[in-house]
C-alpha cells in the first residue's frame, strides 16, 4: 500500500522505539537488561533471553520514511516492555526511563503530529509511577503509559496498580497492557521443550494476555476508573478463540451470572501479529469499535496487518474504524 492510496492512513497503537541515548546507556550496563554484540549483531540481553536490537527500533528518520511508504499516519510509541527496564529497582529504572520519556517528548513536535507517546514508568515505585504519568501527560503531551502484563494476571496482583489507575482516571489516560515482567522477576527455571522459543513467545505470551483480559473485563477492577481507556496487546490473548467455551461454562455453572462475552467491550485490543481470521474473531468478540490497529512495529510486520484488514470480510466502515477511527477517537481526547 502506498502513500498515494486513497485509503486514509492508519493509526498504529502498538509500536516501539529505543532512543539512541538509551541504547547507549544499556550498552554500559554490566547486568541484564543490557545490550551486547553477539555473532555480529547487537542484542538486548534480558536475564537468559536474547532479544534482537533492530536498527529500526532506533532510527527515527527511517521510521518516518517507513510510515510514509506504508500509509501510516501516526504511530503511538512506547518503550519495549519485554526489555524489562521498567521492572528494574526504581533507582536503576528511573534514570533510564527518563531518557526515553524526554527523548520522545522532543521527537513528537519535531515530527509534525506523526507520533504520539506512552510513558515508560519505574514500576517498582508506585509513587514515582504516578508522578511520571502526571508529568508525561501534563508537560510532555503523552496520552498515557505502558504497563507490564504480569501485573494484571489476576485482580489480586492488579491491586498494586490501584494508585496508578486512580491517577490515570483523573487524567483520562490510556493504559497499554503489554507483555513484560514485574519487579523482582528472575530467569525462569525453564522447561527444556521442543520448540521452546515458539512456545514462549506464542503460547505462553498469549495465555498471559488471556489472563489479563479476564482480569480487566470479568472483575470489578476497572469499575472505579471509568475514564481510563485500557488496551490489551495481541488481540487480548486467546480470548477471541475461547469465548464460546467460556460462555458455555458460565451458562452451566453460574446461570445467573452475565455471560463473559457481554463484558468484553470494556477494553480495547490491538491487531499485533495476527492476520485476517484472528482479527475477524476479535471484531466479533470485542466489537469492531474496540479493535485498534497495532503492528508491534518494527518487531512484527506492519504490511501484514494492512493486508489482513484489506481482506477482512466486513463492511468498509468497520474496517475504517479498526484501521484509523477508533485510534483517532482516543487521540482526540488529548488534543488541546
Amino acid at each position: 500500500m502506498s502513500k498515494n492510496d486513497q485509503t486514509p492512513g492508519a493509526i498504529d497503537f502498538h509500536c516501539h522505539w529505543v532512543p539512541e541515548a538509551l541504547a547507549e546507556a544499556l550498552r554500559t550496563r554490566t547486568k541484564p537488561p543490557m545490550i551486547r554484540a553477539t555473532e555480529g549483531k547487537e542484542r538486548i540481553i534480558v536475564y537468559r533471553e536474547l532479544l534482537p536490537l533492530l536498527d529500526d527500533l532506533i532510527d527515527m528518520d527511517g521510521r518516518i520514511a517507513f510510515m510514509d511508504a506504508n500509509n501510516i499516519d501516526i504511530q503511538v510509541l512506547s518503550f519495549p516492555g519485554l526489555f524489562g527496564v521498567d521492572s528494574l529497582p526504581a533507582d536503576e529504572a528511573a534514570p533510564l526511563l527518563e531518557i526515553f520519556n524526554e527523548a520522545l517528548a522532543v521527537e513528537i513536535p519535531l515530527r509534525h503530529n506523526r507520533l504520539a507517546g506512552m510513558a515508560a514508568l519505574p514500576i517498582a515505585d508506585m509513587d514515582l509511577c504516578v508522578q511520571e504519568l502526571r508529568k508525561s501527560m501534563s508537560e510532555r503531551g503523552f496520552i498515557g503509559a505502558i504497563v507490564p502484563a504480569n501485573g494484571f494476571v489476576n485482580q489480586s496482583a492488579a491491586t498494586y496498580f490501584e494508585p496508578l489507575l486512580a491517577e490515570a482516571n483523573r487524567l483520562g489516560a490510556h493504559l497499554f497492557i503489554h507483555p513484560g515482567p514485574m519487579p523482582g522477576a528472575t530467569a525462569e527455571s525453564g522447561i527444556e521443550a521442543d520448540n521452546a522459543a515458539l512456545r514462549h513467545i506464542v503460547l505462553n505470551v498469549q495465555a498471559l494476555l488471556s489472563d489479563v483480559t479476564m482480569t480487566v473485563t470479568m472483575t470489578d477492577l476497572l469499575d472505579p476508573y471509568p475514564d481510563v481507556t485500557v488496551q490489551v496487546a495481541n488481540l487480548g490473548g486467546t480470548m477471541p478463540f475461547i469465548i464460546e467455551r467460556l460462555d458455555h461454562v458460565v451458562e452451566r455453572r453460574q446461570p445467573e451470572a452475565p455471560l463473559p462475552s457481554s463484558r468484553m467491550n470494556r477494553i480495547y485490543v490491538d491487531t499485533s501479529s495476527f492476520d485476517t481470521q484472528g482479527i475477524e474473531a476479535a471484531a466479533r468478540v470485542f466489537g469492531p469499535d474496540r479493535v485498534l490497529f497495532g503492528s508491534d512495529c518494527p518487531i512484527f510486520s506492519t504490511e501484514r496487518i494492512q493486508n489482513a484488514l484489506d481482506h477482512l470480510p466486513r463492511p468498509r466502515e468497520e474496517i475504517a474504524m479498526m484501521r484509523r477511527e477508533n485510534g483517532g477517537a482516543i487521540l482526540r481526547r488529548f488534543q488541546p
